[in-house]
């Protein structure tokens, strides 16, 4: 196992225990050195943009647009996970965000906002999931955003009379998804499509890939088939290909992710030292809006008798949020401060969702006796 591999599987390992050790790092390195970071703030904005960015980037580049066809056919959760994404989960955030300090709140809606975190893909690939749903639910996410965010902020600002630069949101809207988008297809073209087509121009077969070297005796009786075996081999040449980048683009991801949150605690450090029960009470605000969408999405998708597969999808895409991007756009368009419940939202995140994850068997139970009295409800009618 390599160097990269071993470090990626430890850190995803004790990511939980890392990201507390961020946040103290973050907040010592904050109090101790508050007069640089009160006079560097336009500094400090960049590098948490850049590495927002950073963070983003990995997950564009595992991105497969091509894979959506199958996914939006299945109207029914697809609707429902829309629904949750864009209308649930920032209703949820609206009504829990009068409980806080007015910036600190605008910082809670515009989370409540953003795309799916890129881990919530491997959630429903470890629940047995149904992928492409996950996959449609995450890349309808991303355009949605452009509404979603100076949309709901700004139903917000003017309920706490809170000014919002909509130009700027947008701006760094841009910034922060369409360039990791392009750049992390473009990465994905030259890394992985590129190599395709040359392991299948090599004459006899890519000795990199043992897919691609086909027996002499083999014979092909027609187009079809022709094209299904090109198919299969480039699906082999693919998953080698994701499967050695993988660990690479995840310890790049979780770095990137760690260091985000430390500069941004360190940015409030003064303010977190000064009021610490307004940082508890920002994570039990959270994390009660973590819970409600969860169990809301469980009892929609099961009086909906919705599959477990497409559940799943839709439960681990819906509540979950990408930190970097919803970080990048606060700390850009409305300062440090909003950007405090962003920062301490992968702290309860991962092990909510974990404990669903836990969770899993018994909701699985729950969705197959649905579809069970289903069966026989229709087969009382005939």
């Amino acid at each position: 196992m390599s160097r990269v591999k071993r470090a990626a599987r430890h850190l995803k390992r004790f990511l939980l225990l890392y990201s507390i050790l961020a946040l103290i790092v973050g907040l010592a390195a904050g109090y101790a050195f508050h007069e640089f970071f009160a006079a560097h703030k336009a500094l400090v904005r960049d590098l948490v943009v850049l590495f927002a960015i950073l963070t983003i980037y990995p997950s564009m580049i595992q991105l497969k647009i091509g894979k959506m066809g199958e996914a939006l056919r299945r109207v029914k959760p697809l609707t429902v996970g829309v629904l949750m994404i864009f209308v649930v989960t920032p209703l949820i955030a609206l009504g829990l965000a009068t409980l806080l300090p007015r910036k600190i709140a605008l910082g809670y809606v515009l989370l409540s906002t953003v795309p799916s975190s890129s881990a919530s893909i491997g959630y429903v690939l470890i629940c047995g999931g149904n992928l492409e749903l996950a996959l449609a639910l995450r890349l309808l996410s991303i355009p949605g955003a452009f509404v979603s965010v100076p949309g709901y902020t700004s139903i917000y600002a003017a309920m706490a009379s809170v000014p919002v630069p909509l130009a700027t949101i947008l701006e760094s809207l841009a910034i922060t998804i369409l360039v990791p988008l392009a750049a992390g297809q473009l990465t994905r073209y030259l890394l992985i499509h590129r190599r395709v087509k040359a392991a299948l121009a090599c004459p006899g077969g890519d000795e990199r890939f043992p897919c691609t070297r086909l027996p002499g005796e083999l014979r092909i009786r027609d187009v079809s088939e022709a094209h299904g075996l090109l198919k299969r081999i480039e699906a082999c040449i693919v998953g080698r290909l994701e499967e050695a980048t993988k660990p690479h683009l995840s310890l790049m991801t979780m770095v990137s992710m760690l260091i985000l949150m430390a500069l941004v605690i360190a940015s409030k450090a003064m303010l977190m030292v000064e009021h610490p029960l307004l940082a508890l009470k920002i994570i039990g605000v959270e994390e009660t809006g973590l819970v409600a969408a969860l169990l809301l999405v469980t009892l929609i998708d099961l009086a909906l008798r919705i599959p477990f597969e497409d559940h799943a999808a839709v439960a681990f895409l819906s509540p979950t949020k990408n930190v970097g991007i919803a970080a990048a756009v606060a700390m850009t368009a409305f300062g440090a401060e909003t950007v405090l419940p962003i920062a301490l939202f992968p702290v309860i995140q991962a092990p909510t969702m974990i404990a669903y994850l836990q969770a899993v068997p018994v909701v699985k139970r729950l969705f197959e006796k649905i579809s069970v009295r289903r069966t026989e409800a229709r087969v009382v009618e005939r």
